[in-house]
């Protein structure tokens, strides 16, 4: 009976099957890869879109700001908050959902280590480099797309309109 039991214990040790617990290694992977920092550096990311977008909006109510910047960061520090929390409440259930027991034990354990500690530190440096670049590659794409697009258009009738004018506007502001 010794040797059953003592089968069993090393079979539970190595595994560690018997010991995960999905829900809380959920919680902690959610706990470290939505933290504030992280959604404040990711919306710093794209602060000026933002901004913009926040501004058309009030604009086509007749509001205009006289200080959009400062309107933007009032306006972030209520809502950061509960947005942090309202993710990690969401993501946990995705990651149950997403990964086994064995998975979630392991990338939990990961970010326990002192390299997924550093990833954790790291990660709202990288993603606003990683936005910026994101733009720049953007904006390049973009133009060269709008080019060949612009060109498709004129060598291949992709698009039709009445007013000739139109059209030319068209291509220019392409090109």
């Amino acid at each position: 009976m010794k040797h059953v039991r003592a089968a069993a214990l090393c079979l539970t040790l190595c595994t560690g099957s018997a010991l995960a617990d999905p829900q809380a290694d959920a919680d902690y992977i959610v706990s470290q890869t939505m933290t504030r920092d992280m959604f404040e550096g990711s919306i710093a990311a794209q602060r000026g879109l933002i901004i913009s977008a926040i501004q058309n909006d009030l604009r086509a109510q007749g509001i205009t700001l006289p200080d959009p910047d400062r309107f933007f960061d009032l306006f972030m520090e209520e809502f950061i908050g509960e947005f942090t929390d309202s993710m990690r409440d969401q993501s946990a259930s995705i990651y149950l959902e997403s990964f086994s027991a064995e998975e979630l034990a392991d990338i939990a354990a990961f970010y326990r280590t002192a390299s997924g500690q550093a990833l954790v530190a790291a990660t709202p440096d990288l993603m606003m480099a990683g936005a910026e670049m994101g733009q720049r590659a953007g904006m390049q794409a973009g133009v060269n797309a709008a080019d060949r697009l612009a060109d498709r258009i004129e060598n291949e009738g992709l698009i039709e309109v009445e007013d000739e004018g139109m059209m030319s506007r068209l291509l220019n502001a392409l090109r």
